[in-house]
C-alpha cells in the first residue's frame, strides 16, 4: 500500500510539471515519513491521521531537524 501511494504521488508530481529535484525531495520527505510511522508499527492505511503526522513533527524537532527542513 504505501510503494503504491509514493508511486501514485510521484506520478502526480510529474504531471504537474514539478521538476526532477523538487520530485525527489518530495518522494525522500514521504518515505521518511513511512518509515517512521511503520517503525511505530504502523502500516500505513493509505489515509493521513493527524497524530501520526504531529508525532513525526515531533520527532523531526526533536533530532534538531531545522525549521525550513521541516
Amino acid at each position: 500500500m504505501a510503494i503504491d501511494f509514493v508511486e501514485k504521488f510521484k506520478r502526480y508530481l510529474k504531471e504537474d510539471g514539478k521538476i526532477a529535484k523538487t520530485i525527489e525531495g518530495f518522494v525522500g520527505d514521504i518515505g521518511g515519513f513511512l518509515s517512521y510511522i511503520q517503525n511505530m508499527g504502523v502500516i500505513f492505511p493509505g489515509e493521513l491521521k493527524g497524530f501520526y503526522v504531529t508525532s513525526f513533527k515531533n520527532y523531526l524537532i526533536e533530532n534538531q531537524y531545522e525549521t525550513a527542513t521541516m
